[in-house]
């Protein structure tokens, strides 16, 4: 690992400093560019004002280590944040994403069929990332139990996975296009060495996803305008209307295409990370994608 790898990936894991960039006036209103902040109400206020801008909204509850993680405290809090946005008359909006750990430990699969029942009641999507390749067939399985009882539950993959691309001729539904999910297992046989590599097979299953009409709704996370036109020229060719598919990027990053496509008829989710471990949740991609850092610095930026 690089130093300055390395440097980011001990930022990440330091759980002081989120709330002690929080805790100041400065900081606050820094942390409120780039995340909803520590419990599902502090999110509400970006929330109305993503909604207020034409935006749609990704709500992820950091899952923090395996080790210490609190399934419980997980599950409340993301039924806090169903209920909130039901209350507000905003779940059509918005959509929870449940990590592939979610899954992976005792009970998982029992609390994701909760927290989908009390989504459906709010009208609130549900996304299932997937992690390592070996935990993709499981991933797929949960979100088609759900669908088979009438749940709006999508699936996110990831084509940094060889894998990725049959999958994506498969999965129907909602699916979103990740080029990684972070963090990721540097071991992981199952995937692209190589940033051109993943680039490639990103165009490959953006292409297959689109080519298949109503009977996927494809989301494409990327904040690189390269990708943008190339899914907007993809889509033209397979004739799919705007709004038929969407485009997924960070809260306080890429503002200024965020603005552009939603001006211009695009469909724009944005991702908000909340919880307790927000702060490694968000830092924690740069350790693994170092270059990243000066947009998410730009992020932190007004007027960026």
């Amino acid at each position: 690992m690089s130093s300055l790898r390395s440097l980011v990936a001990g930022i990440a894991s330091n759980d002081r400093l989120g709330p002690l960039m929080a805790s100041t006036g400065i900081g606050r209103g820094l942390v409120q560019r780039v995340a909803g902040g520590d419990a599902p109400a502090d999110a509400m206020a970006s929330i109305h004002d993503l909604a207020d801008s034409g935006r749609f909204v990704s709500l992820e509850r950091h899952w923090g280590a395996e080790s210490s993680a609190d399934l419980d405290s997980v599950v409340a809090d993301y039924e806090s944040m169903i209920g909130l946005l039901g209350s507000a008359g905003i779940g059509s909006i918005a959509e929870i994403v449940v990590p592939s750990a979610f899954l992976m430990v005792p009970r998982g699969p029992e609390a994701l069929n909760e927290v989908c029942a009390i989504a459906r009641d709010d009208g609130v999507g549900i996304l299932v990332t997937t992690g390592a390749s070996d935990e993709v067939d499981s991933c797929l399985a949960a979100v088609r139990r759900q669908r088979a009882i009438g749940r709006d539950v999508g699936i996110g993959l990831q084509a940094s996975l060889r894998r990725t691309e049959r999958d994506c001729a498969d999965i129907g539904g909602r699916v979103r296009l990740v080029k990684e999910a972070v963090p990721s297992a540097l071991s992981d046989s199952g995937r692209f060495d190589h940033s051109i590599e993943v680039d490639k097979a990103y165009v490959r299953c953006a292409k297959a996803l689109l080519a298949r009409g109503d009977s996927v709704e494809p989301s494409f996370a990327t904040q690189d305008p390269r990708l943008v036109e190339i899914v907007q020229a993809l889509s033209g060719r397979y004739l799919r209307e705007k709004g038929s598919y969407e485009f997924a990027m960070y809260l306080g990053r890429a503002e200024h295409l965020q603005q552009r496509l939603v001006e211009s008829g695009e469909r724009v989710r944005v991702f908000v990370p909340f919880g307790p471990e927000w702060f490694g949740r968000l830092v924690g991609g740069l350790a693994k994608r170092p270059s990243g850092l000066a947009s998410a610095v730009r992020a932190f930026l007004p007027g960026a």
